[in-house]
């Protein structure tokens, strides 16, 4: 069998800018550190576990950790929700090196200990490369996820490995599109799913969520476009925080 294009080491040394910290863990929030594989340990902080009525588990975009989410834990918690943010392998306090096959793979790991952990609906959200996270969990959940948040994420996969100046293959082999490809994967997708997106992104074009959002298997599916912002500013918005919060209040019923 050919090796994956993701697998190679250009794609992976030129996709991930992982980034080390030790931040302490704020009142009311407890920090797990959870196996993932043999020598792997990913940090996941839940932020008020007794609060709200369901739980966001969040993975953050690249280059961010877990503690870059401490100072929006009360705003998820106005939403109605509990925080949980988890970090990638070599991310922060989490042990192990990133690789694409990993963030699909410690996704599911991470998802089924917070669903076991929380006994109330588990809303996955996915952030800029957080969606490859997201995107697996919403086209294979888990029992326990209640529906999916996208944010910034996205959607075609030859313009991923575009961003990182590297040349995509000629055609994808039929394993990676399987694994790694939002076009085959969302189609799957029947969970309530919500996209957010800056209308001014640049680096990720809101063309792509739109593209997402056709392709969604979902009965329910919205996209929000968030007005005057970009890539990395979407949620300084209130039309972010307003519609994250309707999105969750709808899954409440």
């Amino acid at each position: 069998m050919a090796a994956s294009f993701f697998e190679g080491s250009a794609f992976t040394q030129s996709l991930f800018f992982p980034r080390p910290d030790r931040s302490p863990c704020p009142e009311g929030a407890s920090d797990v550190h959870l196996p993932v594989a043999p020598g792997a340990k990913v940090h996941v902080r839940v932020h008020g576990a007794n609060d709200g009525h369901c739980t966001v588990l969040l993975f953050h975009g690249n280059g961010e950790v877990v503690a870059d989410y401490d100072g929006v834990a009360q705003r998820f918690r106005q939403a109605g929700a509990t925080l949980a943010v988890a970090d990638f392998r070599g991310y922060g306090e989490s042990t192990g090196s990133p690789t694409l096959e990993a963030v699909v793979a410690d996704a599911r790991v991470i998802a089924g200990a917070v669903c076991h952990a929380a006994r109330r609906p588990v809303i996955v959200m996915g952030r800029s490369l957080g969606g490859i996270a997201a995107h697996e969990l919403y086209a294979n959940p888990i029992d326990g996820i209640g529906g999916v948040i996208l944010e910034s994420a996205m959607f075609d996969l030859a313009g991923l490995v575009r961003r990182r100046g590297l040349e995509a293959p000629a055609q994808f082999s039929a394993a990676d599109r399987e694994r790694f490809d939002p076009a085959a994967k969302l189609p799957r997708g029947r969970t309530p799913l919500l996209l957010l997106h800056g209308e001014q992104d640049t680096l990720i074009s809101a063309r792509e969520a739109h593209a997402a959002l056709d392709v969604a298997g979902s009965a329910s599916k919205r996209l929000v476009l968030i007005p005057q912002r970009g890539h990395n500013d979407v949620s300084h918005s209130d039309v972010y925080w307003n519609a994250v919060t309707d999105f969750l209040a709808d899954l409440r019923g």
